[in-house]
């Protein structure tokens, strides 16, 4: 039998951290998303992200408690096993495993996008479906081979982006943007706090995979300690992030011009050629490449790891459970991932383009993971009542904050499916829908073959303290 177990004791922390910061790739959150907030909150963007980083804190809650007791490669996979049952528990990594390939995908389609741009600044044009190929192999390659190489390049790349952005936002506070620093981004303003709340749905998007730290668990060094902390890491260090660059950018175009940012399709490159110049403008592109391709890395390498862990298991091919004998990585996950990633480009990005692809897929796998962070908030609720016995049980943790958790996550739900948005972005709802559906129906006839199927991936997530 091929090998079935990963590296134990290999990571660091800091190595299991930067795979959540390079799925959440906060230079691509800040280039991307605060012009579609600031057409829903006006000049209170900093205050949609602020409200939204305290959102996804309460959200994290319930990975946290889990990811402390539970280290596996599964991540919700294991956790809603545990606490909504084996069928539950195999669709929400399912739902979770489109998210990180729909993200490694369009991320490596838009490395092809920004790797032109980039060029372009040089005189040289080369072919975007050629470099997106080229990002799509190097993918591959680090993916394949050692996950501490992985790690190490996404987290040094993303810091090279994060740094560039910083750098550009405290010139612009330094100099006082376009009318002066004032408070006014963390008041309601006019858009009262209906037009707030719907700039938080693009707040709660932009920390999109900060749980994929605990993919890393059954490679990490004291797991229950490190996977944790580099969760709530992430969201605090992004929110951080996130609420400064937001500011900086509305302050950039100023209080009263906010919806120049809101027009905008490169806000960043805009303010680099306004206050530093167009040499900050290349290094900014530069930034969004490495920052894309950090994603599309980091994507990768989460989603390997939950096709390894349902593969293990047998609720899908046990092929896709082989680890590499040298590598130590779940190499055929890798194959698969990046052959479907080809295939999907050639057949839909192509056509479309490279930065339609990133969005429709983008979107696409953002309502696949709505529905994992839906679930992971009920399972933490029935989890950890059954535990109220062994001292441990928390309401506040344990009960309420999970109940918030759910209903905040209900409401980017419904800023994205009401009012019904335009075509094709009105078809993505049910395409993830009918992926949640093909899941329900692999993991029954799974069963149905194999009633033994559920009695042994409980028995294989008894990993917990004391179990």
């Amino acid at each position: 039998m091929a090998e079935q177990k990963l590296r134990k004791n290999y990571l660091s922390m800091i190595e299991v951290l930067a795979l959540s910061v390079s799925i959440v790739a906060p230079t691509m959150a800040m280039a991307f998303n605060t012009a579609p907030a600031a057409g829903a909150a006006g000049a209170s963007v900093p205050l949609s992200f602020l409200v939204g980083t305290i959102a996804m804190l309460l959200v994290g809650v319930s990975f946290f408690e889990f990811s402390k007791r539970i280290p596996h490669s599964g991540s919700v996979y294991a956790y809603n096993a545990q606490g909504l049952g084996p069928k539950t528990g195999f669709v929400s990594g399912w739902a979770l495993t489109a998210t990180y390939f729909c993200y490694s995908a369009g991320c490596a389609a838009l490395f092809g996008n920004f790797a032109n741009a980039f060029l372009l600044h040089f005189g040289l044009h080369v072919p975007e479906f050629i470099l997106v190929l080229i990002g799509i192999a190097l993918v591959w390659f680090f993916s394949f081979r050692d996950i501490r190489l992985s790690t190490r390049a996404a987290l040094l790349l993303e810091g090279i982006s994060i740094v560039v952005v910083l750098v550009l936002s405290f010139v612009i506070v330094g100099k006082g943007g376009h009318a002066g620093n004032t408070g006014a981004p963390f008041t309601f303003g006019s858009v009262g706090i209906s037009g707030v709340g719907a700039g938080m749905i693009f707040a709660v998007l932009s920390f999109a995979g900060f749980e994929g730290a605990s993919t890393l668990a059954e490679e990490a060094k004291n797991p229950r300690r490190a996977v944790p902390l580099a969760i709530y890491g992430t969201v605090i260090a992004a929110g951080i992030f996130y609420v400064f660059v937001s500011y900086a950018q509305v302050v950039g175009f100023g209080v009263g011009n906010v919806s120049k940012l809101a027009g905008s399709s490169a806000p960043l490159d805009t303010l680099a050629s306004t206050y530093i110049g167009s040499a900050m403008g290349t290094f900014v592109d530069f930034a969004a490449l490495i920052s894309a391709f950090a994603c599309s890395l980091g994507s990768a390498n989460a989603g390997s790891r939950m096709l390894f862990a349902l593969g293990r298991d047998g609720a899908l091919p046990k092929f896709l459970s082989r680890v590499h004998h040298h590598h130590g990585t779940p190499h055929t996950a890798v194959h698969t991932i990046s052959i479907l990633t080809v295939v999907l480009y050639v057949i839909v990005g192509l056509p479309v383009g490279a930065s339609n692809f990133y969005a429709y897929f983008g979107t696409i796998g953002t309502f696949t993971l709505l529905v994992a962070y839906l679930l992971i908030n009920l399972a933490a609720i029935r989890y950890f009542r059954r535990r109220k016995l062994d001292g441990s049980y928390s309401v506040v943790r344990h009960l309420i904050i999970p109940i918030v958790g759910f209903l905040v996550l209900l409401w980017p739900v419904y800023g994205n499916v009401y009012p019904v948005p335009a075509f094709p972005y009105n078809l993505f709802p049910y395409i993830a829908l009918v992926w949640i559906i093909v899941g329900i129906v692999i993991i029954n006839l799974q069963s149905s073959r194999d009633p033994s199927l559920a009695a042994r991936i409980v028995k294989d997530l008894e990993v917990e303290v004391g179990g």
